[in-house]
């Protein structure tokens, strides 16, 4: 093992703070530069939610020592925000809503990152369409309607907000251009 995981710390993304998410990874996380001095690493883990603790992980790793380190993901990019126990209110704290899978990588540090597919996911597991079964911080479906106040605040990220502004700053001046 090249990493000594504390057993102690939970999960950092639902800290209600960056700073806090920040020492959180900190604790969490301990690379053993003797194991991992002048090696290639590939680095799997769970998912990727705002990617404060991957783009510290590969900090810590390559200050360790690491010559590459090559992150794999075993869920689907998280795009949506999650309503049903995990604190994740809005798309903009989403990375991979508000990156491309480049621009993510690049971001972290890493040399490469691979996500598993939706449709790889739903391979995986013996019957995904049983009661219970949810996948809309994957793919936006979500199994009840969400009120518009919640999706207004919650699903738009900055760039749709700044389009959203734009094409009604269009209107109000085509309006005002016409009277």
């Amino acid at each position: 093992d090249g990493i000594v995981k504390n057993r102690y710390v939970g999960r950092t993304f639902i800290q209600p703070t960056q700073a806090m998410r920040q020492l959180g990874i900190r604790l969490k996380l301990n690379p053993l530069p003797s194991v991992i001095r002048g090696k290639r690493l590939v680095v799997i883990d769970d998912s990727i939610v705002r990617g404060n603790t991957s783009k510290k992980l590969i900090e810590m790793l390559r200050a360790a020592g690491a010559t590459e380190v090559h992150l794999r993901i075993v869920s689907p990019e998280v795009l949506w925000p999650c309503f049903y126990g995990i604190d994740t209110d809005t798309r903009d704290q989403l990375i991979a809503a508000n990156m491309t899978n480049a621009e993510m990588c690049e971001w972290m540090g890493a040399d490469s990152l691979a996500f598993i597919s939706l449709q790889g996911l739903r391979d995986s597991l013996p019957d995904v369409r049983t009661p219970g079964y949810c996948e809309a911080c994957f793919s936006g479906d979500y199994p009840v309607e969400i009120p518009s106040y919640t999706a207004r605040n919650s699903f738009m990220t900055k760039a749709d907000f700044a389009e959203q502004y734009a094409r009604e700053a269009a209107e109000v001046e085509k309006t005002q251009i016409s009277v």
